[in-house]
């Protein structure tokens, strides 16, 4: 009988070079982010039959390998009636890759053992419910030898049993012919690519444009020619600008990379190649130099705030400047609320100068433009746009709807930018005046029921009606859609809207399905008494938790949850000195976050290290639900404890940089204990840093957002100054 290995085992975490694991949608296994495991894989073996694994994963090679900086190793020994199989997954954030028959499954095996053909594994790939054919490996090999980088290509139109519109979830490896022989192998660059790929030939040098070194990191940018058969960019490094090692590769859509380097204060050399389909390299680029040094606080700030700022940069998405959800793909999906959230980083950048302002302007002017075309409904906006067509993006494709929440973000985020760019010549006024049409076209008092006015509805369909919306309320995101709806020029809701709506959380006593019948003409249903029909009936929640955290008073919130839901309301409305009817939230959003750092630091989160901390739950792959840290927890805090984030967002770059920190800054979480690391990072996360960290420094978001004639409207009516 087959068994899994269990994870049980907790071990020490290992660092690498600056690995990434950001590359083609239909890359399976490129690096490895972290030493030791893989985090994406699996082994199962039986007792007559044995795979080597760590902790049922397996193991990273980091001497031997095709690309750099590592490879996994398949050690096997395949038992007569014996059973074992590997598998090699997609991370989940990456499993979109749908099966074409134009392409190939394609890697690099490196045979160490003395061994035939024959003995090696069989493949299959894996979707969700479905295994395909089995096939012999051995088939695909043109020319089998030992200790060299051989080529396997499967055509996947010869893979029986996929299925074409469901998503690969990775492959299999399993027992093949029996052998007494413990066999060894390699395995790298697993990935799904065109048969056919440009093959034009690399024949002019690359052009490595910049390298500017930072504490212990070195950040490289190149100029890349618009020719088609690219696909890789390969950095060597060398610290006697003489015997130069390839150090990482990275996808032709990335636009910059961050290496971390052995030494501080030490001079390194780096040249690079470009690479094509079949891993020909191209002519090297001139060496360029850089030579690390120890950074002040206020410069550590700097980069890290500049990092995570050039995620929303390579992120815009071309035909309309929003922020693109797919990222190196044909996919122009796009993203409202995360749009919100990239327009006041691009505010924080240009500040910054980390871009000009006259970039930003020009993104934002096709933001506007974009916008003005998107089909609105009440002047809501779909959560999802394609940014080609200006069409919204649904469940169901024909059943259309606004989501506040998404509209709340990027109205936010556009009177921020007004009120930046306000200053500017005439050149911003008709920009401006774009804004204030799509902010005064919002009909925030069109998502309430007749007779529950001061109850906002998430969504609204045309066809659904209020079918699937949720009532808004309670401390957390939906603050922020409140505050907009309240300070309407146009379409405000009534002040009671405050304490009744936002401040009286709520969930639904009836059936899900009465929403179907509340205030929705496509269902000429009366059940009760009001004008508009049935009206749903909810159980209010307590706003306030007034209770004592280790040892700090804390009034609103929970540790129970992730600090980004108390941070969330605060990216732009400024807590400092203000008192609602149930409290001053500074004060309580400085209390809770030492609550939950001492929480944190008592159960070990965040190892052994006091100022690791700002843990989030995960669901993380085939781990399961486990515990990790969220950088951006700490990073944020900034803005309320600066002194102890820093010393967090410090240790977090000096600690575990090489495999956290990345040219999009930090990934969206670490499990030290796991031995395990988010190959993605989040849009919530980015931005919280950028914006955070500028709140705690100048207040620059805080007091634009203020600033704003109708927002101080809100702030007079229901808060006062302490």
């Amino acid at each position: 009988m087959i068994r899994s290995i269990t994870l049980s085992l907790l071990f020490s975490f290992m660092l690498i070079g600056s690995v990434k694991a950001d590359t083609y949608p239909g890359v399976l296994f490129e690096n490895s982010i972290l030493k030791g495991n893989y985090m994406y894989s699996q082994v199962y073996h039986d007792d007559r039959s044995w795979v080597e694994n760590v902790a049922g994963r397996l193991p990273v090679s980091d001497t031997i390998f095709f690309t750099p900086g590592n490879s996994l190793s398949l050690k096997y020994l395949s038992a007569e009636d014996g059973s074992w199989q590997t598998q090699i997954m997609f991370p989940k954030a990456a499993n979109d890759y749908l099966p074409n028959t134009a392409d190939v499954l394609t890697f690099k095996l490196y045979v160490v053992s003395n061994m035939q053909s024959a003995t090696l594994p069989r493949l299959a790939v894996r979707q969700r419910d479905t295994i395909s054919q089995v096939l012999e490996l051995s088939n695909y090999i043109d020319d089998f030898r030992t200790n060299m980088w051989l080529d396997v290509r499967v055509p996947v139109k010869s893979i029986g049993g996929l299925l074409a519109d469901e998503a690969i979830e990775g492959i299999q490896l399993s027992q093949g012919q029996a052998d007494t022989a413990i066999q060894w192998l390699y395995l790298d660059q697993i990935e799904f690519v065109s048969a056919n790929p440009p093959r034009v030939k690399l024949s002019s040098p690359a052009v490595l444009a910049s390298a500017t070194a930072f504490d212990r990191h070195i950040d490289l940018t190149w100029q890349l020619p618009l020719t088609p058969s690219i696909r890789y960019i390969k950095i060597y490094r060398a610290e006697d600008n003489e015997h130069f090692e390839p150090v990482a590769v990275r996808p032709v859509f990335v636009q910059k990379y961050t290496d971390f380097v052995p030494y501080p204060e030490k001079t390194y050399s780096y040249k690079i190649a470009w690479v094509d389909y079949d891993y020909l390299e191209s002519p090297f680029s001139d060496v360029v130099e850089a030579t690390t040094h120890t950074v002040s606080d206020s410069t550590l700030l700097e980069f890290v705030q500049a990092a995570h700022f050039n995620y929303f940069v390579e992120r815009a998405e071309i035909n309309s400047g929003m922020h693109a959800i797919h990222f190196g793909v044909d996919d122009a999906t796009v993203s409202v609320m995360e749009t919100g959230l990239s327009i006041l980083s691009h505010v924080v950048g240009v500040e910054h100068g980390f871009i000009s302002r006259k970039a930003a302007v020009d993104r934002l002017k096709r933001m506007v433009d974009f916008l003005a075309k998107v089909e609105r409904y009440h002047g809501a906006f779909p959560a999802k746009i394609d940014g080609r067509t200006g069409r919204g993006i649904f469940a169901v494709d024909s059943v259309p709807e606004a989501d506040l929440t998404a509209t709340a973000f990027l109205m936010q985020g556009l009177l921020v930018a007004k009120q930046y760019f306000g200053a500017d010549s005439g050149a911003f006024s008709e920009l401006a005046t774009k804004i204030d049409t799509l902010w005064h076209g919002v009909e925030w008092n069109k998502f309430v029921l007749a007779g529950q006015e001061d109850i906002l509805l998430d969504r609204w369909s045309p066809v659904s009606g209020f079918k699937s919306a949720r009532p808004m309320g309670g401390f957390g995101k939906d603050f922020v859609g409140y505050i907009l709806a309240l300070a309407s020029p146009s379409y405000a809701l009534q002040p009671d809207a405050y304490a009744k709506g936002l401040g009286t959380p709520k969930e639904l006593a009836d059936s899900v399905y009465v929403m179907e019948l509340a205030d929705n003409a496509s269902f000429a249903v009366d059940v009760g008494d009001g004008p508009q029909g049935t009206l749903p009936r909810y159980r209010e929640l307590p706003y306030t938790t007034d209770t004592t955290l280790y040892g700090t008073s804390v009034v609103v919130g929970s540790i129970d949850t992730t600090l980004l839901e108390a941070y969330t309301p605060f990216l732009a409305f400024d807590p400092r000195g203000k008192r609602d009817t149930f409290t001053n939230y500074f004060t309580n959003n400085v209390n809770l976050t030492k609550a939950a750092q001492r929480r944190d630091n008592e159960r070990g989160y965040g190892s052994f290290s006091a100022a690791i901390w700002g843990s989030t739950e995960i669901d993380a792959d085939s781990l399961g639900t486990i515990y990790g840290i969220n950088p951006a927890i700490p990073s944020a805090s900034y803005a309320y404890l600066p002194a102890a984030a820093l010393r967090s967002i410090r240790e977090l770059y000096e600690g575990y940089g090489p495999v956290l920190f990345t040219e999009y800054g930090f990934r969206k979480w670490i499990a030290p204990e796991r031995n395990a690391v988010a190959s993605g990072y989040d849009a919530l996360n980015q931005a919280a840093v950028v914006v955070m960290i500028e709140n705690g420094r100048t207040g620059l978001i805080w007091n634009l957002f203020a600033s704003h004639p109708d927002i101080q409207k809100v702030i007079a009516d229901h808060f006062n100054r302490e």
